[in-house]
């Protein structure tokens, strides 16, 4: 076999992975799960082991999205015992253990789910995007389990990782949901700093909805300490964003959010633009077909045209 043809022929199973992940974005799941284990059968003929275990990690993550957690718990169980033998090659053999703790968090099966992060942890020294992700894991499962310190001091260490690689999308997140555990804490100056800093990691990498989402926490905290100015700042920045975007679902929740600011007092809101608010909110979820959340606000701006007549 002349250099060109081996060439073409390592690059096969390459190829045949891509289709899988072409295929899977297209919601083709039956051709995406034959190229995929095609795939990993190339690369096992190949003596490839960690190209196989790549791919079945794929694979189970495909079939994570899917909710088929039984199905991604035996392809991650045949990525592990691919993986386990093979030196130099933790990175791909702690995907397999975050996918199978993410299987294992989606059926509540939490001690489980605990040690298998766990264990991912330890194949890293003290860096390392995949630990930071290790880190996240772990704080979403202590959060299911209500151990709310564990879940803050896990989300530290993952902002942490990824600030040190500098994965700021990432990091925008973890610092999202830390601001939402010191605001249930009512650490409201700390979780606004919080947010801020995720918000302009958001803008920093161009991630529109990630900013929204952010100024529309951070006008929900100041509506919540009665910082009526700031709370219409933000969430106005929100509107604007998602609607910039046709997030049409976040939009109508930032403009009801808005109303209430507006609705909050006539010395510090506007009952008109209230009322505004309110409406466009209501048409946006009709416009969605959302018929509960629709009802919902629609009930809320009549009780507070009922108020408004009273007073």
């Amino acid at each position: 076999m002349t250099e060109t043809n081996k060439a073409k022929y390592v690059d096969i199973p390459a190829q045949t992975a891509q289709k899988g992940d072409d295929d899977w974005r297209q919601g083709m799941y039956p051709s995406a799960r034959m190229h995929y284990a095609r795939a990993a059968q190339l690369y096992n003929e190949n003596e490839d082991y960690q190209g196989e275990a790549q791919v079945l990690n794929r694979l189970a993550e495909m079939e994570l999205s899917l909710e088929d957690y039984a199905q991604a718990e035996k392809v991650l169980q045949n990525a592990l015992e691919v993986v386990k033998p093979l030196p130099d090659a933790d990175t791909t053999h702690a995907e397999a253990l975050i996918l199978l703790s993410k299987v294992y968090t989606a059926r509540y099966e939490l001690e489980k789910a605990l040690r298998t992060v766990k264990e991912a942890e330890k194949l890293f020294g003290t860096g390392g995007i995949l630990l930071g992700d290790c880190y996240d894991q772990e704080a979403y499962i202590h959060l299911i389990m209500e151990n709310e310190e564990k879940a803050l001091e896990a989300y530290k260490k993952a902002a942490a990782v990824f600030d040190e690689e500098h994965v700021g999308l990432k990091e925008a997140a973890v610092l999202r949901a830390l601001a939402r555990l010191e605001m249930k804490r009512k650490n409201y100056e700390n979780a606004h700093d919080l947010l801020e800093k995720s918000r302009e990691l958001y803008r920093e990498n161009g991630d529109i909805l990630g900013e929204a989402s952010a100024l529309s926490a951070i006008g929900c905290l100041r509506y919540i300490i009665r910082d009526i100015e700031n709370a219409r700042k933000a969430l106005m920045k929100s509107v604007y964003l998602y609607g910039k975007v046709s997030h049409h679902f976040a939009e109508a929740e930032a403009l009801l959010y808005l109303a209430r600011v507006e609705s909050y007092s006539r010395e510090e809101g506007d009952f008109e633009r209230a009322k505004s608010h309110y409406k466009k909110s209501v048409e946006l979820y009709d416009f969605l077909q959302n018929d509960t959340m629709k009802n919902v606000v629609r009930d809320e701006y009549e009780n507070f045209l009922k108020r408004e007549m009273i007073k």
